[in-house]
This record gives structure tokens, C-alpha cells and sequence, in this order.
């Protein structure tokens, strides 16, 4: 869910713009990103994960952690 500001997310390659209030739901394994579409206004979006053995794996450098890993 979008919280602040104007977002894109990407979802397995392709773009949505999303606003404050929207939501999306991405299937496990499914390669997504969201993107700040401003310069000059912040970005924030509040994620839920469907199960506490959740992982993320960075597109960037491939490596996979837990999401107890993540920093808040």
C-alpha cells in the first residue's frame, strides 16, 4: 500500500503507477520493485508478507535473506 507520495511499482517487468491508498498484492516469486516517481517529494509503502518464513532476494546482487534480516 502506498502511503505517501507517488509510486511505481514494477511487477515482473511491467509498470503500474499507484497513488496514497492504493494497494497490490504480488505472488510469491514474482520479481517487483517499487519506485519512487518523484525527485522532490518523498516515497513511503507499508508491505505485509503472507507467511514469517518469507524471503527477498535482491534482483541486484542475487543474494536471498529472511525478512528477519530486514532493518526497519
Amino acid at each position: 500500500m502506498v502511503l505517501e507520495g507517488e509510486a511505481i511499482v514494477e511487477i515482473d517487468g511491467t509498470r503500474h503507477a499507484m497513488a496514497p491508498n492504493d494497494t497490490t498484492w504480488v505472488p510469491a516469486n514474482v520479481p517487483h520493485r517499487f519506485i519512487n516517481a518523484s525527485d522532490q517529494r518523498p516515497m513511503r509503502v507499508f508491505w505485509t508478507y503472507a507467511t514469517i518464513d518469507a524471503t527477498r532476494t535482491s534482483s541486484a546482487t542475487g543474494e536471498t535473506r529472511t525478512i528477519d534480516d530486514e532493518q526497519a
